[in-house]
């Protein structure tokens, strides 16, 4: 979901692989600095309302194409260090792509939201995103994309513009949370306007059995594309259901955004976002939130960006 920012390429020479294959070494490192104004609590014990964080990501691709056709890739990358890696090997053909891995799945893939993203708003260390909690991390149906649970996938060929993506998760020998993800996305273009429609559907279960955290989740959206502007339009909803069967959370989800090529270089967006839990009648979460925001390429491989965010949250803490 990161946009690539620099890159270098380096031939390999191995028994039996030809010179063709290449392992493509790439990343980037970037600076946030952040500050906000958390009006609503005091600050104590040395807290305040800014802070400037690093982070660095390694990235390495391998693929190689047999006598036959098929394309086998590998790819790893590795984020802070300390932060996890994510990793996947997949074969493709005519009959589609399967991958293994933490990376290559349905949710990450087919998703709709302009924040969840990540290209103008940065999800990493940012402590000023509406309280604990976020409910507008609930911004897109993945749950398979963290760095701890792997997956199997399966990407069915486009056919006439549809593509359909079925992952299915192993959470590991201590948690019984297995999460199946079923997506497809249709792209067309209708009088010079490119049309995108996407569904993810995303089901985990209880990781015990007793634990009340079994989760469903489903996203909804349209993009728009014409003339260097990007409309987009989701609608998420993220439940937790116990072993009664009824949700104990259902955080509502609704996104719109504008993303516009304003100039040779430069992107600008405005997005607006809404979110709620509907079961939590007693705090009633909400977040509604504004974001502008904007990139521009300073040179090949040098990005800066800026965003500012204007949100209200409702809950426990107004």
């Amino acid at each position: 979901m990161r946009k690539i920012l620099l890159t270098t390429t380096a031939l390999v020479a191995l028994g039996g692989v030809s010179a063709a294959s290449a392992l493509e070494i790439s990343g980037f490192q970037r600076f946030i600095y952040s500050t906000w104004d958390d009006t609503a609590s005091a600050e104590s014990g040395g807290a305040n309302d800014s802070e400037l964080v690093n982070y660095m990501r390694f990235q390495f691709n391998h693929d190689v194409t047999t006598d036959s056709g098929m394309n086998i890739g590998m790819y790893s990358r590795i984020n802070n260090v300390s932060d996890g890696s994510y990793e996947h090997i997949g074969l493709s053909g005519d009959f589609g792509t399967f991958s293994i891995g933490n990376y290559d799945t349905a949710g990450g893939n087919l998703y709709t939201s302009l924040v969840y993203d990540g290209k103008y708003v940065d999800d990493i260390d940012q402590t000023f995103a509406a309280g604990s909690g976020n409910l507008a991390g609930y911004a897109a149906a993945a749950q398979l994309d963290e760095a701890s649970t792997y997956a199997v996938s399966y990407t069915l060929p486009t056919i006439s513009g549809l593509t359909v993506q079925v992952s299915q998760g192993e959470s590991g020998t201590t948690s019984e949370a297995n999460v199946t993800e079923i997506g497809a996305a249709y792209n067309t273009e209708m009088n010079g306007v490119g049309i995108r429609l996407a569904a993810v559907s995303s089901k985990g279960d209880d990781s015990t059995g007793s634990a009340n955290d079994k989760k469903e989740n489903q996203d909804m959206g349209l993009t728009l594309s014409f003339d260097g502007i990007t409309v987009k339009a989701s609608s998420a909803n993220n439940e937790k259901i116990g072993t009664d069967g009824i949700a104990d959370v259902d955080v509502e989800t609704k996104e719109y955004s504008i993303d516009y090529k304003a100039a040779d270089g430069l992107d600008v967006a405005v997005i607006s976002l809404s979110s709620k839990d509907k079961m939590d009648t007693t705090n009633n979460p909400k977040v509604d939130q504004t974001i502008f925001a904007a990139r521009y390429t300073l040179a090949p491989g040098v990005l800066a960006y800026a965003s500012y965010a204007d949100f209200d949250y409702e809950g426990e803490t107004n």
